[in-house]
């Protein structure tokens, strides 16, 4: 599948404003080569797309500028929704930053739109879904490896839910031996399970119910579903892909173990990781 253009990356503190701008007269020579460097190898046929994808990389360089953490969130469903579009996994983001930054980090929150809202998007996303196409995972991984060549102070997290949970799988198959990546993944899909890292958190129980989409109970989504039909369930829906209820699939950092959960992660190893000890190991 090659159906696709450069991902946009916004800034959730600001509107959800894209980071992207015309000129960049603040970055450096030794940056901006590297973007584009990099922008090439991924779009090697399309110069247009290679200069948009190298703009994104340099602007996202430039507000990562004084951040300690850039917490990077790759939505579910087909991948375009707005942080604001998601609430349930705002409360999350929200939670893991008042975290951060009661350690007195200061802390960078991006929503990662990585799927346009199209037919072809909508073709690129199954592909990815379905494993035949890694280029989603290769080009987050190749922003995220520029940004810390450019901010070695940095640390990155990537979160994601659902589909976008089996995206930042993805991700970090090609970031594992970096030891400033770390993930946080709730509800990954059945068919697609995450792989047990000391630098991954993965979470496919809320404490409530059981995620239904993530252990593969498919006779219980289609009972719930069928229920719902009628007005007849009644216990937490979820959804996946935004129309099919899924029981269970839901998280929300009002969630005891959720919440407890990435505490927990956050705490002994995003904070006390040290990035020049991790690095010399």
């Amino acid at each position: 599948m090659t159906l696709r253009t450069p991902a946009l990356i916004c800034d959730a503190e600001c509107a959800c404003a894209p980071l992207v701008v015309a000129g960049l007269p603040e970055i450096s020579p030794e940056v901006w080569d590297d973007a584009r460097r990099v922008a090439k190898q991924e779009y090697k046929r399309s110069p247009r797309k290679a200069h948009v994808l190298a703009n994104q990389m340099a602007t996202l360089y430039l507000a990562a500028e004084d951040k300690d953490v850039a917490l990077i969130f790759n939505p579910g469903g087909w991948g375009w929704a707005l942080i604001p579009q998601m609430p349930l996994w705002a409360t999350i983001l929200k939670g893991i930053k008042e975290v951060l930054e009661g350690a007195g980090q200061k802390v960078l929150t991006l929503d990662y739109l990585r799927t346009t809202r199209s037919l072809s998007g909508r073709l690129g996303e199954a592909g990815a879904l379905l494993k035949l196409s890694r280029t989603k995972g290769r080009e987050l991984a190749g922003r995220v490896e520029h940004l810390l060549r450019h901010r070695p102070n940095l640390k990155v997290i990537i979160a994601g839910e659902s589909n976008g949970a089996a995206m930042t799988e993805d991700t970090m198959c090609f970031l594992r031996a970096n030891p400033q990546v770390f993930s946080i993944q709730t509800g990954t899909p059945f068919w697609s399970p995450s792989k047990p890292h000391p630098r991954s958190l993965i979470i496919n129980h809320n404490g409530v119910e059981p995620d239904a989409f993530s252990t593969g109970n498919v006779r219980h989504l289609v009972v719930a579903n069928t229920k719902a039909l009628f007005g007849r369930y009644k216990n937490s829906q979820g959804n996946i892909l935004f129309y099919i209820g899924a029981p269970g699939h839901v998280y929300n950092w009002e969630y005891p173990v959720v919440r407890e959960k990435i505490t927990e992660f956050l705490q002994k190893k995003v904070l006390s990781e040290k990035i020049s000890e991790a690095v010399k190991s």
